[in-house]
């Protein structure tokens, strides 16, 4: 009887026909795979590019910028976490934008801009709170330090120098010490009655005669800034004194915008209501007055400024307090109603502690019979204007240019930011 079985010779065949298929197919099942997984590889980085994208309009970042895919998580605009198709571990890194806006994936932050940079930690709640910054409340939203001590130093000019915050596309530092203490401006008897001109920036009189600008201004400007010798006030009747010797090396040079600041002027009245006080700096009123003899120059005002060096602004001052009433009143006093101002209080940038400690701001004050007060805060907190001829204390205050870049550091004073020019 025939028996239906294979024979060794035909299991070997089978075997050997097996085997030549596996060889052939199970190579290319597995080039199969890791092209969908690369495939799918490249899927998720066309989403975290898509989601950076957006970002970048939202926030208006400047490029290039680098923005991390823990931050496109915590603000939302990825569903989180994202996995690598490969190995199925969590994506870390960067989307990178390039000047061209190309946005390419990495695993390292090719740059990031000390302004961008500001604003990641922003829209992250627990470093928001731990860095000291918060967004204020005026029509543009800046994103400011408070408190009194946040991490807001800065390595610059081989000095410390501290970040006010961000406007717009500009990053706004000031300097962690006094240069000195000088005159606002100064001017010869019979002009204001020698108590100074409060108009900052260059302008003509009414003969159309080129007026330089504030004393300080052009100190700021020409030696501090320029490097050229001027002379320096301190007193009423164009008082001499001793220019303070710091400058600028050019490295910093290089990193300052030539900015354009508002200088427009601001009466008395508007000196409790913050947000008034924000609007009237940055405002078209000029001077007030036409005769008498605190009024007598015959210089023009302007409200805006374009240069490097200025003076912070005295809403910059109120809003680096913690205390939330000063984002309304900034001369509000105590549960007594005694003098004994709160914004003073929790205010990295307040300088001194009592009347005497004085420091000058860069908004000019304006009323019907003077065209020689300047705005100033004093060591208890106290708003006020002033002559601008008199010797007060001065803080050097700049715009960063929109690229530069930050290198290292967390921004505390034993740590501060490092930062470098961007392309």
């Amino acid at each position: 009887m025939k028996k239906n079985a294979f024979t060794l010779v035909e299991l070997l065949a089978v075997i050997a026909i097996l085997t030549i298929i596996m060889v052939i197919s199970v190579p290319q099942l597995i080039t199969s795979i890791k092209n969908k997984k690369t495939d799918a590889l490249e899927k998720t980085k066309d989403l975290l590019t898509s989601a950076a994208r957006n970002y970048v309009i939202d926030y208006e970042l400047k490029v290039p910028t680098s923005i991390s895919i823990e931050t496109l998580c915590k603000n939302d605009y990825l569903e989180c976490p994202i996995k690598n198709p490969i190995d199925n571990s969590n994506l870390n890194g960067y989307v990178n934008v390039d000047d061209n806006k190309v946005y390419v994936y990495s695993d390292t932050r090719d740059y990031i801009t000390i302004r961008d940079y500001i604003i990641d930690l922003y829209n992250d709640e627990s470093l928001r709170t731990s860095n000291g910054l918060k967004k204020d409340n005026t029509v543009d939203t800046n994103i400011r330090y408070y408190g009194s001590d946040p991490n807001n130093y800065v390595s610059f000019n081989n000095e410390l120098w501290r970040i006010i915050g961000v406007f717009g596309n500009n990053v706004k530092l000031i300097r962690n010490e006094k240069l000195g203490e000088l005159s606002w401006d100064s001017s010869e008897s019979s002009v204001n009655d020698g108590y100074g001109i409060n108009q900052w920036g260059e302008s003509k009189d009414t003969s159309g005669n080129i007026y330089e600008g504030a004393d300080l201004k052009v100190y700021l400007n020409k030696m501090y800034y320029g490097g050229t010798s001027v002379t320096c006030y301190n007193g009423y009747n164009n008082t001499t004194t001793t220019c303070p010797t710091n400058t600028l090396d050019e490295t910093a040079k290089s990193s300052i915008d030539n900015h354009t600041w508002n200088t427009g002027a601001i009466q008395y009245k508007t000196r409790t209501d913050t947000l008034a006080f924000y609007s009237a700096e940055r405002g078209t009123i000029g001077k007030m007055c036409s005769s008498g003899s605190y009024c007598n120059d015959t210089v023009t005002r302007k409200t805006t400024w374009t240069g490097y060096v200025a003076l912070p602004y005295v809403t910059d001052w109120a809003y680096a307090s913690s205390e939330s009433v000063c984002e309304t009143n900034m001369q509000k006093q105590d549960s007594s109603n005694n003098y004994n101002y709160i914004c003073k209080n929790n205010n990295w940038m307040h300088y001194g502690s009592t009347y005497n400690d004085v420091t000058w701001y860069l908004s000019p004050f304006t009323n019907p019979s003077n065209a020689n007060f300047v705005w100033r805060v004093n060591g208890d907190g106290f708003v006020r204007y002033d002559f601008a001829t008199y010797p007060l204390s001065v803080f050097p205050t700049i715009y960063l240019k929109s690229n530069i870049l930050i290198e290292s550091g967390k921004g505390t004073s034993s740590d501060p930011y490092i930062l470098k020019a961007g392309s």
